[in-house]
């Protein structure tokens, strides 16, 4: 069996496609598997560190840019479809399955136009504007949350599956035992694996208050943008901290984190689910279709994060939260049980999506 998956830009899809390689490898090694992306992600360096092959082609978003980076985007796709179709050609996958991100939809896209089974991977509690146009041309579509603008005329292509997250991610050592007696409040603040400036500069601007709360450690990851900015500033702090631009062992942080200040990504939020770490989820305003609000609703639902928006977001909120929670560690223990009681599915998603695949494939 031959698959190729395609997407990347972001880490989630980026893990969430690595995910599904692995799993094909671990089923059946004969399996042969190729990851498609673009040089702009971070497929370049997670894909090969993770023991995949990758291949390239140029392509871009089409949203939220100017009108000439929309201009350059569009002219880019005939491109991208025709080398797509070269690799398509030579590489004879069995099936295509898009995971989201820059190479996704004219890869995808390409694949149709060859007669290839394409399934598509929507992370997100809203579907994705490329996901709308491809779904004509998918099998199956396999979502992590149950969607309210998907059409009724492709409800029989929806499998509800979960999002495949790093199988490295398990419950916190933190959550296996009363949090009474702990002594440091571990605090992992985070904005996705490109950072989120509003968090930053929040949390940048709260150091000196922070000061002023005992026994405890902040990890952050910046992003590569503000790293330096965010570095610097906290030579101020008095409290143990590690600021990093992008953490690779991040099942590692997890495993020893109280609380999490974070965005509301679809990754980010499974793999709270999957730690059973607490959250404050702080969506970004800009994210295409309002998506990050809709994933942090679902999680703060089922009573395990808290939610707010950028626009109320202050160093005094964030600074006001982080002592509630550290004084009241019976409320982010109850956090974590309702994290525990989410179930999505019976199998692994990973699982889910393979079989499907496979047995759309047998029935050719």
């Amino acid at each position: 069996m031959k698959i190729i998956v395609a997407g990347g830009g972001t880490a989630g899809h980026v893990n969430a496609g690595i995910t599904i390689l692995d799993e094909l490898k671990k089923k059946d090694p004969k399996t042969k598997t190729l990851f498609i992306g673009t040089k702009r992600g971070l497929e370049k360096d997670l894909v090969p560190k993770a023991g995949h092959d990758v291949k390239f082609i140029r392509a871009r978003g089409l949203n939220r840019e100017s009108l000439f980076v929309l201009f350059y985007s569009l002219c880019l796709i005939p491109f991208s479809i025709i080398h797509s179709v070269f690799i398509i050609l030579k590489f004879k996958p069995d099936a295509v399955i898009g995971v989201g991100g820059f190479a996704s939809g004219p890869f995808v896209l390409a694949s149709a136009l060859l007669g290839k089974p394409v399934f598509l991977l929507e992370q997100n509690a809203v579907m994705g504007f490329t996901n709308r146009l491809l779904i004509r041309f998918a099998k199956k579509i396999f979502v992590a949350f149950p969607l309210a603008n998907i059409k009724q005329t492709d409800v029989h292509k929806v499998v509800i599956a979960g999002n495949p997250i790093r199988s490295s991610i398990n419950p916190s050592s933190r959550y296996k035992e009363s949090k009474t007696k702990k002594d440091t409040f571990n605090i992992f603040i985070f904005g996705g694996s490109q950072g989120a400036r509003a968090i930053n500069n929040c949390i940048a601007s709260a150091i000196s208050s922070i000061n002023k709360i005992n026994s405890i450690k902040i990890t952050h990851q910046t992003g590569k943008l503000d790293h330096q900015k965010i570095k610097q500033a906290y030579k101020d702090a008095n409290f143990e901290y590690e600021v990093h631009d992008y953490i690779y062992g991040i099942d590692k942080i997890y495993d020893q984190t109280d609380l999490v200040i974070a965005r509301s990504g679809a990754s980010t939020i499974f793999e709270l689910i999957a730690a059973r770490v607490p959250s404050i989820l702080v969506p970004l305003p800009t994210a295409a279709d309002n998506h990050q609000y809709y994933n942090a609703v679902f999680l703060s639902e089922k009573g395990g994060a808290e939610l707010i928006e950028q626009k109320k977001l202050s160093p005094e909120f964030l600074v006001e939260r982080i002592s509630f929670y550290k004084n009241n560690m019976n409320e982010l223990e109850n956090m974590s049980r309702n994290l525990k009681e989410i179930k999505i599915s019976k199998k692994r998603p990973e699982e889910i999506i393979i079989e499907t695949v496979e047995s759309v494939i047998n029935a050719k």
